[in-house]
C-alpha cells in the first residue's frame, strides 16, 4: 500500500521506508513540512515505527529519533502522545494504516494538543503562544 502511494506521499512531505529489507516490522518515517506557513517549514523529523507481531490488531510503537521540544512529545525518549497509536486510548483499529499515522503525526506537529501535553513545559509555552 505504501509503495503504491510513495510519490503522492513524498509530495506531501512523507517518506516511509523499511529500515532492514529482511524485517518488515521496523520502518522509518520521515516527515517534512513543504507548506511555507508551517512552524516546521524546512525541517524534517525521523520517527521509528515498530509493528508488533499482531499488527494490525495492535498499533505500532512510534518514537521520534531526534530530540523535539513539543507538547505531545517527550523530548528525552521521543515518546509520542497521539490517540491512534496509544493503546490506552483504544482508538486504534485494524483499518488504520501507517499512512494515517504519518498524516496524524504531521498534523500533530503543526497543531499541538496543549490540553493533553506529554511535555508539560512545552505545553505551557505553546499555550502562551
Amino acid at each position: 500500500q505504501i509503495a503504491k502511494h510513495q510519490q503522492e506521499l513524498q509530495a506531501q512531505g512523507i517518506v516511509i521506508r523499511q529500515v532492514d529489507p529482511m524485517n518488515t516490522q521496523h520502518m522509518q518515517l520521515t516527515i517534512s513540512f513543504p507548506e511555507k506557513d508551517s512552524l516546521y517549514h524546512g525541517y524534517s523529523f525521523n520517527i521509528s515505527i515498530r509493528c508488533p507481531h499482531d499488527y494490525p490488531f495492535r498499533p505500532p510503537k512510534c518514537m521520534f529519533l531526534q530530540r523535539l521540544f513539543h507538547p505531545n512529545v517527550k523530548a528525552e525518549t521521543g515518546e509520542i502522545c497521539l490517540n491512534i497509536i496509544n493503546e490506552s486510548e483504544n482508538e486504534w483499529t485494524p483499518a488504520n494504516s501507517l499512512i494515517q499515522i504519518a498524516f496524524g503525526l504531521q498534523s500533530l506537529l503543526n497543531g499541538p494538543n496543549c490540553d493533553s501535553p506529554l511535555n508539560l513545559d512545552a505545553g505551557s509555552i505553546f499555550r502562551r503562544g
